[in-house]
């Protein structure tokens, strides 16, 4: 994936491991090793670094067979995976996960690297495991059994200085010569249905007065196909996101574009919230009693 770079600000690198576990044969999900990890809010990169390695009796091993590893990702949620292509009942909805196959490039160890830009804040899970066993038969005793370990680590780097803003209230920015993006971000409270922004240049008229681009997308920076729109030669322009989850972040960021020579643009940026209270009842009512007509 494309990697969004800072926004000129200053960020932080958090690093995170987990213990290494032996991987087993594909039977069921029951047989994969399942990896938990945290992304922090405002994260703009997230690398996991996935090391696989053989040991037999104790040693490194050298002499056993290469063998695939494949890690599956996915955020919130552990990955639901098909490693057989079995067929899933009609109408069954089955989200999407990131996967990596690794192949040997030592003779006891190998690695590989998985990244994402701007990932979802919070839980993340790899799901890991070896090929499906093909009724492959030994006698336990006679020499010592290989095993595959892996170690997964991640990476994160995270911005410290997202500005906040203050719906309802506009915003003068602006981005210099050498800055082609800024991110900003506004906090959705419960019972809000829709958060619009609009962008505003400042100064000068003609096609080539705003050449900027707004984004917005929940919980996480948006990245190159996020909901956008190009102002062009309009000086006013506008984007919404309807239903937005409650209780989290919606990141909006303004750039330029990435080719031709960069100037400094200067405009106006303000965001509101459309949301609805719930129906509060009479202390002397019961709301069942409303809702069904009853005195």
């Amino acid at each position: 994936m494309p990697t969004p770079k800072p926004t000129g600000g200053l960020f932080l690198t958090d690093y995170s491991t987990c213990s290494p576990r032996k991987l087993s044969p594909f039977r069921s999900f029951a047989s994969t090793e399942l990896f938990h990890f945290h992304v922090p809010e405002d994260t703009f990169l997230a690398v996991w670094n996935l090391i696989i390695f053989k040991e037999q009796g104790g040693t490194f091993g050298d002499h056993c067979p290469d063998q695939s590893v494949t890690v599956y990702f996915r955020s919130g949620a552990p990955p639901v995976i098909n490693p057989l292509h079995t067929h899933f009942p009609g109408d069954t909805a089955v989200p999407g996960v990131f996967s990596l196959t690794l192949s040997w490039t030592l003779p006891n160890r190998t690695s590989g690297i998985f990244n994402v830009s701007s990932p979802l804040p919070g839980d993340w899970f790899l799901a890991a495991h070896l090929p499906q066993a093909h009724g492959h038969i030994s006698v336990k005793g006679l020499q010592d059994e290989c095993q595959y370990l892996l170690q997964p680590q991640l990476i994160v780097r995270r911005l410290l200085d997202v500005a906040v803003l203050v719906p309802g209230r506009p915003s003068e920015q602006t981005l210099s010569a050498h800055n082609r993006s800024a991110l900003y971000k506004v906090f959705v409270p419960s019972f809000t249905y829709r958060v619009s922004a609009q962008l505003v240049c400042v100064g000068g008229r003609g096609a080539s007065t705003c050449p900027l681009t707004l984004r917005l997308r929940p919980k996480a920076p948006p990245l190159h196909n996020s909901s956008s729109v190009a102002c062009g030669g309009a000086s006013v322009c506008q984007l919404e996101l309807a239903l937005p989850p409650w209780g989290h972040w919606v990141y909006v960021r303004v750039e330029t574009p990435s080719r031709g020579p960069g100037r400094t643009v200067r405009f106006q940026l303000c965001v509101w919230l459309q949301g609805q209270k719930p129906c509060t009842c009479p202390s002397h009512l019961a709301c069942a009693d409303i809702v069904t007509g009853k005195s």
